[in-house]
């Protein structure tokens, strides 16, 4: 069934992500953050990769109820397990837990319209302390939207597959967050995959 089907794909999402995880992170340098807030963080790959660049740091990871039990069972074994926080719901119903000063969302943007990001980055908003900010890794395209060629090709393959889904240049995400509040939104990876990640702060 469906959870069959989605358990496989974390699962998958998890061995697909989790060698190239800590090099996205090492060549982004994140800036210093003391909780994560990792939504949608199924697997754990990118809040543990998160917390391995940032010792003192702890995480919350906020996710559906199926895929936190999948997170549990993956975190249990790690090192970083005492620090990290497992918090079940829905993103799209439920606000997002409080208190974060960094706000990670790992290949979501994708998967929605620019209406439902702008309502998912207010929640972000709302769930970060002052001064607190937004990370997103995802596909991100030139102006034009013919580059990069992967980004052309997934925004064609989620035309097809999902209502809504698309791939954004950074103009239309900077422009998203701003509505949502966020301030200075920057690319500060440029990667000709998913791992570009845009930043920007809550004033």
């Amino acid at each position: 069934g469906p959870e069959a089907d989605r358990a496989a794909f974390v699962a998958a999402m998890h061995s697909a992500s989790g060698p190239i995880a800590d090099a996205v992170i090492s060549q982004w340098g994140p800036p210093p953050f003391a909780h994560l807030l990792d939504v949608g963080g199924a697997s754990g790959t990118w809040t543990l990769a998160l917390l391995r660049a940032m010792p003192s740091a702890r995480a919350t990871l906020f996710d559906l109820p199926d895929a936190v039990e999948q997170a549990r069972q993956r975190i249990a074994a790690t090192a970083e397990r005492e620090r990290i926080e497992l918090a079940a719901g829905d993103f799209y119903q439920d606000e997002l837990p409080g208190g974060a000063d960094l706000v990670w969302l790992s290949a979501i943007v994708h998967q929605h319209s620019r209406r439902h990001n702008r309502e998912l980055f207010a929640k972000a908003y709302r769930a970060l302390d002052r001064g607190g900010r937004i990370a997103i890794r995802d596909a991100v395209m030139e102006p034009d939207h013919t580059a990069p060629l992967f980004g052309a090709l997934f925004a064609v393959n989620m035309i097809v597959n999902t209502e809504s889904g698309g791939t954004f240049s950074f103009e239309e995400l900077a422009e998203d967050l701003r509505a949502a509040g966020f301030q200075d939104p920057e690319l500060a990876v440029k990667a000709g995959d998913m791992s570009s990640i845009v930043v920007a702060v809550k004033p």
